[in-house]
């Protein structure tokens, strides 16, 4: 929060020559604090993507060298983020190697993206950067390095040429910032208080609602971490004059399960769905996915796969992408003779119980234990259907409960627009 205050007070004052420039140096002054030793990989990755792009752009052997960006830029965040979800997927398998823990550099995930996106913009046509300052704030901004969104150049860059200092965009943000954070302090971290609770019950105490209770704790925990998050980015973004769009809009009201999982981070999904399929002009539909052909269909299974690794980097998260995949097969070739007879309310309803199940690997912690865990969602090993205690846990938690039901849908947000057109 000082820290915010300090630059947005140096920040509005400045000429919009200034303003660019201090962006830049708040940025990485961003990035020391969360580790002075990682700063010289950030500039060393923001220089070489700055000079390759140029090069990518002249080239004719355009796909042999964006191959070997991608490559060495996902690598190095492969070494840093996921090398331990690489030695433990490695060790399901009976290979036991000792991996060295590396630190993690703060905003790595999504510098990374950000620039895989920009090169992959630069291979289809688009001029490469010339302004080295223009490319450094774009891939560095702080406000956005923390949970996104992975934002595209043509998105953002045009707006350093307008930045200004308003009193409604200040206004705006700090309202955005504050409600993210509320979000996060009041319905996220009770959420996860909740799921940490049932979760260390011992699975065959579980009933079939504190089962169900269980799976949807940690559905809301994901859900409004992440939009806390990205409320807090796009207010700190419109405190300095930047638009960014959103990362997640509301899943568990969608009407298919892939439209579901692309709606937890949009950018992010986006990109991979677009690097795999070869199509940007596909993402939209494939967020439908009902007409895919086979390649596209494995581009939203890379869709899936990145953005559960993207969110929690553990083996189990490739069985969660496999049956929501198996989900969206199954609704694709089913969709013309069933699915499109059935209420909208009710695909909803069927969708988000779906991802709900789908969470059963990743909610317990010893995964020797799911099986029993998915006996019980079903009914089969369920003793009750409801205990004193898992009374106990929604007497004690009803607040959060309550909230979560409330905000995880759009209803909120149609209801504040409905009340501030009718007074205004």
């Amino acid at each position: 929060i000082v820290f915010l205050v300090i630059g947005a007070l140096i920040y509005h004052p400045l000429s919009q020559k200034a303003k660019k420039p201090f962006l830049l140096l708040l940025s990485i002054w961003f990035y020391a604090i969360g580790g002075v030793k990682f700063l010289p990989l950030l500039a060393l990755t923001v220089a070489f993507n700055f000079f390759a792009a140029q090069k990518l752009e002249r080239t004719e052997r355009k796909r042999g060298l964006l191959t070997l960006v991608l490559v060495l830029n996902l690598g190095a965040l492969g070494l840093f983020k996921y090398l331990g979800f690489f030695g433990e997927l490695l060790g399901c398998t009976g290979v036991q190697l000792s991996l060295p823990q590396l630190a993690l550099p703060i905003g790595i995930s999504f510098y990374t993206f950000v620039i895989c996106g920009y090169m992959i913009d630069v291979y289809r046509g688009r001029e490469a950067e010339r302004n080295f300052l223009d490319f450094a704030l774009f891939t560095t901004f702080f406000a956005k390095s923390y949970l996104g969104p992975v934002v595209r150049y043509d998105r953002f860059v045009p707006q350093f040429s307008q930045l200004r200092s308003s009193a409604t965009l200040i206004s705006r943000g700090a309202v955005q910032f504050v409600i993210g954070l509320a979000k996060k302090v009041i319905i996220a971290d009770g959420a996860l208080i909740l799921y940490q609770e049932l979760a260390s019950l011992p699975v065959e105490e579980y009933t079939f609602f504190s089962a169900w209770m269980l799976v949807f704790a940690a559905a809301m925990a994901i859900f409004f971490t992440i939009s806390a998050y990205g409320d807090m980015a796009r207010g700190l973004c419109s405190i300095f004059s930047l638009e960014v769009p959103r990362v997640i809009y509301y899943p568990y009201q969608a009407k298919s399960v892939v439209e579901c999982v692309s709606r937890i981070n949009m950018p992010l999904y986006d990109l991979v769905v677009e690097i795999v399929s070869g199509s940007a002009e596909r993402i939209r539909q494939l967020r439908r996915y009902r007409h895919a052909d086979t390649r596209e269909l494995i581009a939203v299974l890379a869709g899936v796969v990145v953005v559960g690794i993207w969110f929690d980097p553990v083996p189990q998260v490739l069985l969660w992408a496999g049956f929501l995949f198996l989900m969206v097969l199954a609704e694709r070739y089913l969709y013309f003779w069933l699915f499109r007879y059935i209420p909208g309310l009710l695909q909803s309803a069927v969708t988000f119980g779906l991802f709900l199940f789908s969470l059963a690997p990743l909610v317990l912690p010893q995964f020797s234990n799911t099986g029993d865990l998915i006996s019980v969602l079903l009914g089969f090993s369920a003793q009750r259907m409801i205990s004193d205690e898992t009374s106990y846990y929604l007497a004690s938690n009803y607040l959060v409960i309550l909230l979560s039901l409330l905000f995880f849908t759009s209803l909120a947000d149609r209801l504040t627009g409905f009340l501030s057109k009718k007074f205004p």
